[in-house]
């Protein structure tokens, strides 16, 4: 079917007299409300008002314009449904086939420090509107919401006959709920702060900051504090950090999971570990690096007793989140300790990160074993196997480049020390793990597992390892170079397994 029917609402003109002079050449009829009727009835273009289809005025000094029963069915009923079809005629519905929308400059009204009023009257109600129903009825309905689209747009429809593929169509549709979204996502942060409902302040106290909470999620965000001062920005970071890292180590363990604790610093883990006891657990997790500690975020798999609480005596942390935390406990801790009770729920799916002018969107990076493979002469031992899966899930959740190296003693398992956030991999082996070894008065670490977070690329950083007395190492392999590190290994006496699968975390 050829586009017949174009809505076209727009608060940007650019290039607007161009694709619609083109679509009336196309006799596509023309359907336009306010400023943009007027536009296309200067240069003598045809135009159908809005007020002809919906049937009533505009009103409200143009609030209410195109928020109609008859303007949404003629882009919401679909084409190939019988009973749709059949409803819409019954109705007298036309169809719309094209829809051309941006919205309220809401973004420029904030910028240029407007008064909170203008920038309330710049929130588009009816361009979100349009652009979301063609959007989900993409099957049959085009819809496009910034003119850099235009000329596309154009070269699709003429390549198509008069109408564009699907798969276009099918573009437009996420660009429009990703423009929607980012356009709510400012009106939500705006309207948040204009309420007074802030953060303390952002990452350092010259910035102001929002917590927006997902209503679809049941994540930190949406955890209230016991007892203590506001979370801060940072605060809601690190224990977010702290939690994902928990719930790893939970749920790598499976149904019998024995009780683990993470202490984290700056986004970052300084202790992971896994023991028979919540108080034991504890205790290594501290140890991983005690100064680092200091200061920092807990997540507990168990509940906070006293005898937990009794640990923080001398103790200066900044949140602890775990299951529960009983009376006794809040009795004992610190008044300006920030109390979080937490589940070890399931991970969300997706992970979302911030750029300037954007956003980037991937899959959760989940842990998984089931690729690991001996490469060495040396066949890695079966009693270690266990040992190298938590020093590749300690790894995974330290910044790239990373070294852990991780040692077990019979149910326990602990991250003994760890190197992070570096740009070239030896350095962070010669300069700061095997040095944090000596100072944990280490001198042999041939029973311990080195873990890393990507391949190794050449065989300098397993000579370097061996210095220690590493025999042991995990990495996810796939270097040009692997065999050079295999025969490195090999020539050292050391027991390698590649794991398939990189853990890169920036």
């Amino acid at each position: 079917m050829k586009i017949k029917r174009a809505l076209l609402s727009v608060s940007d003109k650019t290039g607007l007299i161009e694709l619609a002079q083109t679509l009336h050449k196309h006799n596509v009829e023309l359907i336009a409300s306010g400023g943009t009727a007027k536009s296309l009835e200067q240069v003598g273009l045809p135009v159908t008002a809005v007020e002809e289809i919906s049937g009533n005025p505009e009103a409200f000094q143009g609030r209410m314009k195109t928020l109609s029963f008859e303007i949404s069915s003629s882009l919401l009923f679909r084409r190939n449904d019988e009973a749709d079809v059949a409803k819409a005629q019954e109705l007298k519905i036309k169809p719309i086939d094209l829809v051309v929308v941006n919205l309220y400059p809401f973004h420029q009204t904030v910028e240029k420090g407007s008064e909170f009023a203008e920038c309330v009257e710049n929130i588009d109600i009816g361009g979100p509107t349009m652009l979301r129903a063609g959007a989900k009825n993409h099957e049959s309905v085009t819809v496009l919401c910034e003119p850099s689209q235009y000329q596309g747009f154009l070269s699709n429809m003429l390549e198509n006959g008069g109408n564009t593929s699907l798969d276009y169509r099918k573009q437009c549709a996420a660009k429009v709920y990703t423009m929607t979204a980012f356009y709510d996502m400012a009106i939500a942060g705006y309207l948040t702060q204009s309420t007074g409902q802030q953060l303390r302040y952002g990452e350092n106290p010259h910035q102001k900051a929002v917590l927006l909470k997902d209503p679809f999620s049941e994540g930190l965000a949406h955890k209230e504090s016991l007892q203590g001062k506001e979370m801060s920005y940072n605060n809601f970071l690190d224990a977010d950090f702290a939690a994902q890292s928990l719930k790893d180590l939970w749920a790598w363990q499976g149904d019998y999971a024995h009780p683990s604790a993470v202490v984290v610093k700056h986004n970052t883990p300084c202790g992971l570990a896994i023991a028979e006891t919540p108080m034991r657990s504890l205790e290594l997790a501290w140890k991983g690096d005690e100064k680092s500690s200091f200061g920092g975020v807990l997540a507990l798999s168990f509940p906070v007793t006293a005898d937990v609480a009794a640990f923080f005596a001398d103790k200066f942390v900044e949140v602890i989140m775990a299951p529960e935390f009983t009376s006794e406990a809040q009795a004992i801790l610190k008044k300006n300790c920030r109390l979080v009770p937490i589940t070890l729920q399931k991970k969300s799916s997706w992970q979302v990160r911030t750029i300037e002018g954007g956003a980037l969107v991937q899959e959760k990076d989940h842990f998984s074993t089931e690729n690991f493979k001996n490469v060495t002469t040396n066949a890695f031992p079966a009693e270690k196997q266990k040992l190298a899966a938590f020093a590749f899930l300690c790894v995974k959740n330290l910044k790239s480049n990373a070294i852990a190296i991780c040692a077990q003693r019979g149910s326990e398992f602990e991250m003994v020390t760890l190197g992070s956030g570096q740009t070239n991999r030896v350095d962070c082996i010669e300069k700061l793990v095997i040095p944090r070894l000596q100072e944990k008065g280490v001198k042999d670490a041939s029973d311990m597992v080195l873990a890393s977070d990507a391949f190794f690329p050449f065989p300098d950083s397993i000579e370097v390892a061996s210095k220690v007395g590493v025999k042991y190492v995990v990495q996810p392999g796939g270097s040009i170079k692997d065999n050079d590190v295999i025969a490195e290994a090999n020539n050292r006496g050391i027991s390698m397994i590649f794991t398939g699968r990189r853990h890169f975390l920036h």
